[in-house]
């Protein structure tokens, strides 16, 4: 029960604002570097809507690229017509591989007395545990120079461990054993979403080369 009472005392502001906001949010973008510059795109929800995303805990998508290193993807919470969008931009032409979802969440029993925690799920932290669930199978994506490239939509359904209910610890952590991922890598609904919802002078730059015309 460690650190609940902290928690309680924030919660009618630090939830609302680190948590429903997340902290890696990709409503702006940077504008593609050079002709060759490609972006990748993910679609993930459960049942169609939002991943959600609060008290320091969310999903994020685990890609690597041909070396083995993992994509840091920024996530889109905020558009009307989709779930959650996760985006990387400026990546190179090549072979990129799509092969879990992570879950990240705050133990509570390692938080220090005077650390407010974060959200970042790919820097390591004392407090963060990674839960990965894999794929039915891995993903495989060839990315040609100049394009936005999709991954497809992918449907989670998934239980917290009491989640703001809870008083233990580790009430945010994900029940392995009610974790499903439903993959539809032919799904062009990422594209129509940037197509249809983002408009900006730096995401236009970007539509130039979505393949959805």
């Amino acid at each position: 029960m460690k650190k609940f009472v902290l928690l309680s005392m924030s919660v009618g502001l630090v939830i609302l604002l680190a948590g429903c906001m997340s902290l890696f949010e990709a409503l702006s973008v940077d504008p593609p570097v050079d002709a060759d510059a490609s972006m990748i795109v993910i679609e993930a929800g459960q049942d169609d809507t939002y991943l959600v995303n609060n008290n320091f805990t969310g999903w994020a998508p685990i890609v690597k690229d041909a070396s083995g290193m993992i994509l840091p993807f920024r996530m889109i919470n905020a558009l009307a017509d989709g779930a959650t969008l996760y985006v990387i931009e400026n990546v190179r032409p090549g072979t990129y591989t799509f092969s879990a979802m992570r879950h990240v969440y705050t133990d509570y029993g390692r938080l220090p007395e005077d650390i407010l925690p974060s959200y970042e799920p790919y820097t390591p932290s004392d407090y963060h545990i990674n839960q990965e669930f894999a794929l039915p199978e891995p993903v495989v994506l060839t990315v040609q120079p100049g394009e936005i490239a999709s991954f497809g939509y992918y449907d989670l359904t998934y239980e917290w461990n009491g989640g703001g209910f809870a008083a233990t610890d580790d009430r945010w952590a994900v029940v392995p054993s009610s974790v499903t991922i439903k993959a539809d890598p032919s799904s062009t609904h990422p594209l129509e979403l940037i197509r249809n919802s983002l408009n900006s002078t730096n995401w236009e730059l970007w539509n130039d080369r979505n393949p959805i015309q």
